[in-house]
């Protein structure tokens, strides 16, 4: 019994990873070969919660690992957290060494094969105002990335629950953030996740901006992190 569940599940998991690759096209597949990891098993009857997002999520600001808005959220649930935030990224934007440290952060669609990895059941995707530039220039392009990546979420893992958080702003958010926040609530929605907007009202206050002018202290990520489980509550 044992060794024909273990080859289901191989067999699950591969027509999972075939999905998705074929969905995003050579260049996922060459990621996939050369830079996705893998993640440790949990504990039976612990919900594995991947948290996909930029450095907001990746915990930027924040005093300590366990202050970031994601690792309170996934501690409040009682969540395994596998925190894929990298700076600079979003549904469009990759980043280099000066926005995540790396020599190459892919954006959200091209890291689904780590979302894979970690066998979630629940996925948090947060962001996208690295998208804004793009999404000025060109919206139809944006919103494209934004509905293909909850798509292929939903259809690579169509038992797990998503959650979708919006893009936030470190001051009054203006009509171009406002219109990506509904692009985002449209495509998070046809994909059935559940979503979080963190402009409508504002979760962030002008005294949880550090000075940096972009990003938020302890305080702004646990009015993030409260929003989140006032959503899921």
């Amino acid at each position: 019994m044992a060794s024909r569940l273990t080859a289901g599940h191989a067999r699950r998991l591969i027509h999972l990873v075939l999905v998705v690759l074929l969905a995003l096209g050579a260049g996922a597949l060459w990621y996939f070969i050369v830079g996705s990891q893998g993640s440790e098993a949990a504990p039976r009857g612990e919900k594995v919660a991947v948290f996909l997002g930029d450095s907001y999520t990746q915990g930027v600001g924040a005093g300590s690992p366990e202050a970031r808005w994601a690792s309170v959220v996934a501690a409040t649930e009682g969540w395994r957290e596998v925190n894929l935030g990298r700076g600079g990224t979003g549904y469009l934007a990759t980043a280099g060494a000066e926005g995540c440290g790396q020599p190459y952060c892919p954006n959200y669609l091209q890291t689904l094969p780590d979302v894979l990895s970690a066998a979630p059941d629940v996925v948090v995707v947060a962001g996208g105002q690295n998208d804004l530039a793009a999404f000025g220039s060109e919206p139809a392009v944006v919103v494209a990335q934004i509905d293909a990546t909850f798509r292929a979420l939903r259809t690579a893992l169509p038992w797990v629950t998503i959650i979708a958080v919006g893009p936030s702003s470190p001051g009054e958010a203006g009509e171009s953030t406002r219109a990506l926040d509904a692009e985002v609530r449209r495509g998070a929605e046809a994909a059935d996740a559940v979503y979080v907007s963190l402009l409508d009202p504002p979760a962030i206050t002008k005294d949880m901006v550090l000075p940096d002018g972009a990003h938020v202290g302890d305080a702004g990520h646990a009015a993030i992190a409260g929003r989140v489980l006032d959503a899921l509550d």
